[in-house]
């Protein structure tokens, strides 16, 4: 049997979200040893699904794409990063525990762009890498899993050419943040399509794409499998994730923001009208 359904962001971002925490392998390290949150607006779904209540999932991000330009919220705004230990929940920066980890323990990093080939995109506005800085060379040190979920409206045709370009110090001009992009070839990515085969054990197929007037950005999918398997699927899709409200804008102002963007310091009359 097959079935077709289109996800807005933010529908698949639940979706990954309900599947992500329903991974025995996330199950493992919230129960028995470390689990790190990083920020990000999908993260910040799965988060809620972790508490089972809602947060200010605007405020769970740092870098962001955001009113038609790449920005960062201020550190003023941001939720602290969480943290599971064996179930319990701290708030701190992922970097203190880091010393702390051991085989089992999972990392869960936002992520900008995701090709064919399965290459994950992560785009970096801080001189010193951010997370992937802190964190990337760390993990792989100690043979640990970082998880990359990222929704298919951020597919793009190659990450290992576009990481080849950009750079705060090579971009000569921006509109907006300027950025460089980490390629990573050898992480876990974990899309809409892995959310429904893990959820369903259903075959998924990235149909389309796009569309408007409240649909940019969507994802058009098709699921095949075993009659009793999809109709579960789609049973699920109607009442669990569509009608997920539009994920809030929260934006910095632009004229105290501390990080090296063409509109720094700048009063918003003074912006072009897409920030407005």
């Amino acid at each position: 049997m097959q079935a077709l359904f289109t996800l807005t962001p933010a529908e698949s971002k639940r979706l990954i979200g309900k599947a992500v925490v329903a991974l025995p392998e996330i199950k493992h390290a919230m129960k028995n040893g470390y689990l790190l949150i990083g920020r990000g607006s999908t993260n910040a779904y799965i988060l809620e699904e972790l508490l089972g209540k809602k947060i200010k999932k605007e405020a769970y991000t740092a870098g962001q794409v955001i009113k038609g330009v790449l920005c960062v919220l201020g550190p003023d705004e941001r939720i602290k990063p969480m943290i599971f230990n064996k179930g319990k929940m701290i708030e701190a920066e992922p970097a203190s525990v880091l010393d702390k980890l051991s085989p089992g323990d999972i990392l869960l990093k936002g992520a900008n762009a995701i090709d064919h080939e399965g290459n994950i995109g992560v785009l970096m506005a801080s001189p010193v890498g951010g997370t992937m800085g802190q964190f990337y060379m760390a993990m792989k040190a100690r043979g640990l899993e970082i998880v990359y979920p990222v929704g298919l409206e951020k597919m793009i045709l190659s990450v290992e050419l576009a990481s080849q370009f950009g750079g705060t110090l090579a971009l000569d001009k921006t509109i907006g943040a300027g950025v460089g992009m980490a390629c990573v070839a050898d992480g876990i990515a974990f899309t809409e399509l892995d959310a429904i085969e893990s959820l369903f054990k259903i075959e998924a197929v990235h149909f389309a794409s796009g569309g408007w007037g409240g649909a940019e950005g969507c994802v058009t999918l098709i699921v095949d499998g075993p009659t009793a398997q999809v109709t579960k699927c789609i049973k699920f899709i109607e009442q669990k994730i569509k009608g997920e409200p539009p994920l809030q804008a929260a934006k910095s102002p632009c004229k105290t923001c501390g990080l090296l963007c063409s509109f720094q310091g700048k009063e918003l009359k003074q912006l072009p009208g897409y920030l407005k």
